[in-house]
C-alpha cells in the first residue's frame, strides 16, 4: 500500500471514530426522536429565533427552533429551546432583519454541537445536540464589553478554532478554543480591530459588519462589510464605507494576522457568502444590480481567493433584477440567492472556472405573508448532500423549502412554522424591544 493510500485509510477511520459517540446518542434517542435510521443520514435544521426579552420576562429569550427532516425534504419541528442569551430582536431599520448577518447559527464539523450568537447580551453560546433536544454546554462573553467588541452576529469553525464577529464600533473578530466537551477558551492575543465606523448602537443593518467564515481549508478568515451604498442610490444612507471584504490569515496557533488584505467593492454592498467546492467566495452584493425602477436591485458575485488573502474577480455584480438580494449559498453547482424586499429567490449556475452566470431571477416565491413588509426572505442553508434548500422568512414566521433538481430548478416543498413572526411594518419601535426576528440557519 501507498504512503497517500495509507494516509487516506487513516483518516477514514479516524473520522469514522469521531462520529462514533454522535451516532451513538442519536442511535439511543427517547420515543419522540426520530427512529434512529434517520441518523445516518442528514436530517435536521436550526434556526435562531433572535427574540429579546430584556425589556419583558414575560417573553423568551433568544432560542434555537429545531427541526427533524424527512428524506422528502419536509420539516416537523420539535420544539424551540434557550440558547441562555439575548437575541437582537427586530431591527429599527429592518424589522424582518435585527442582525444584518450571516452565519449567527453554525453546526461545528461533527455535528455534535451548535454555536449561537446572542447579539443582545453580547454573548456566543454552544448547545448540545440531542435527538429531541438541545442542552445548553457552555455560554461565553465575546469580548470586555467596549464599544467594538459587543453585539455578535456571525460565528464560523475550523478544526478546534472558533471565530465571532461583534459588529458594533469599528467592530472586530475574536478566537476561542473548542474543546472535546463543547467549552469555549478564548485564545489570547486573538481580537483583532475591523475599522468598522459603526455610528449607532444598535448597528444599522444597512452598514454593519456581515459574516465571518474561514476559507475551506481554514488558512484564512474573511470578513464582509456593508457598508451602505451611495447616496445617489439610497438618499441619506451616508456609507461609512466602500463596502468591504478583508482577509485575514491565521497562524498554526488560530490566530488571525494582525494585518488584512482589503477589497473594495464600490458601495455594492457586500453581504452574505459561501464557498463553492473550488474555495472560491459566492457573495451576495445587495445593490449591486444597479437601480431599475427608482428601486436599487441586487447582484451575486464570484471571487478567487489568493494564497496571500487577495480576492481576484471572477464575475462581477450579475445582477438579477430583485431587490435586497442579501444572502447566497451553494450546493457546488448551483448559487442561490434570497432577496429581501421581493420575497424571492434567484439562481445562478456555477460554472467549473467559479463563474456565475443568472439561471433564473426568479427560481422560487415565498408565501403572501400578513405583514405589510412581506415574508423578508433571510439567511439560506442548503442540505448536505444539495437536494434541498432552506429559507428563514421572519415576515411570515416560517421556514421555506425547496428541492434542487439536477439543472438547478426549484421545486417547492411547502412553508413550516414554529418561528416568531417578526413585527408588522419594516421598523421596529426601540432597539432590542421584546420581539422575535428570526435569523440564522443551519443543516445536516
Amino acid at each position: 500500500m501507498s504512503k497517500s493510500s495509507s494516509r487516506r485509510v487513516v483518516r477514514t477511520a479516524l473520522a469514522a471514530a469521531a462520529l462514533v459517540p454522535f451516532a451513538a446518542v442519536f442511535a439511543g434517542g427517547t420515543a419522540s426522536a426520530a427512529p434512529a435510521s434517520d441518523w445516518t443520514r442528514p436530517g435536521s435544521v436550526f434556526v435562531g429565533t433572535n427574540h429579546n426579552n430584556s425589556s419583558d420576562p414575560s417573553e423568551p429569550g433568544n432560542q434555537i427552533a429545531y427541526y427533524h427532516r424527512g428524506s422528502d425534504g419536509k420539516l416537523t419541528l420539535v420544539g424551540k429551546f434557550a440558547t441562555g442569551g439575548q437575541g437582537s430582536g427586530p431591527g429599527q431599520r429592518f424589522a424582518g432583519d435585527g442582525l444584518g448577518s450571516g452565519n449567527s447559527v453554525r453546526l461545528t464539523a461533527d455535528h455534535r454541537f451548535l454555536l449561537v450568537t446572542n447579539a443582545g447580551s453580547n454573548t456566543l453560546s454552544v448547545l448540545r445536540i440531542l435527538p429531541d433536544r438541545l442542552q445548553v454546554v457552555d455560554v461565553v462573553p465575546t469580548g470586555d464589553g467596549s464599544s467594538s467588541q459587543r453585539f455578535p452576529n456571525s460565528v464560523t469553525q475550523h478544526g478546534n478554532v472558533v471565530y465571532v464577529l461583534n459588529a458594533s464600533g469599528q467592530g472586530s473578530i475574536t478566537g476561542f478554543r473548542l474543546g472535546l466537551d463543547g467549552r469555549l477558551t478564548p485564545i489570547a492575543g486573538s481580537t483583532r480591530q475591523l475599522q468598522a465606523a459603526q455610528d449607532r448602537f444598535a448597528p444599522d443593518a444597512l452598514k454593519d459588519p456581515t459574516q465571518v467564515a474561514f476559507s475551506p481549508d481554514g488558512h484564512h478568515l474573511v470578513v464582509s462589510i456593508k457598508d451602505g451604498p451611495t447616496n445617489a442610490v439610497i438618499p441619506g444612507a451616508d456609507p461609512t464605507g466602500p463596502g468591504r471584504v478583508l482577509t485575514f490569515s491565521v497562524d498554526s496557533a488560530g490566530r488571525a494576522s494582525k494585518d488584512f488584505v482589503r477589497t473594495d467593492f464600490d458601495n455594492r454592498g457586500p453581504f452574505g457568502f459561501s464557498f463553492d467546492k473550488a474555495g472560491n467566495v459566492d457573495l451576495a452584493e445587495f445593490v449591486g444590480g444597479g437601480v431599475e425602477d427608482g428601486h436599487p436591485t441586487g447582484a451575486a458575485g464570484s471571487y478567487r481567493l489568493g494564497r496571500d488573502g487577495h480576492l481576484t474577480p471572477i464575475s462581477t455584480a450579475v445582477a438579477d433584477h430583485q431587490i435586497d438580494t442579501c444572502w447566497v449559498v451553494n450546493n457546488g453547482e448551483y448559487a442561490f440567492g434570497s432577496n429581501y424586499t421581493s420575497g424571492t429567490i434567484s439562481s445562478w449556475k456555477v460554472g467549473k472556472d467559479g463563474s456565475l452566470t443568472l439561471l433564473h431571477e426568479v427560481a422560487g416565491t415565498t408565501d403572501k405573508s400578513a405583514n405589510t413588509q412581506g415574508s423578508t426572505p433571510l439567511d439560506l442553508g442548503v442540505s448536505p448532500d444539495g437536494h434541498y434548500l432552506y429559507n428563514v422568512l421572519p415576515g411570515s414566521g416560517k421556514l421555506a423549502a425547496w428541492k434542487i433538481g439536477a439543472t438547478g430548478e426549484l421545486t417547492k416543498i411547502g412553508e413550516f412554522g414554529g418561528l416568531p413572526q417578526t413585527v408588522n411594518g419594516d421598523h421596529a419601535p426601540s432597539d432590542f424591544s421584546a420581539l422575535g426576528s428570526p435569523a440564522g440557519i443551519d443543516v445536516i
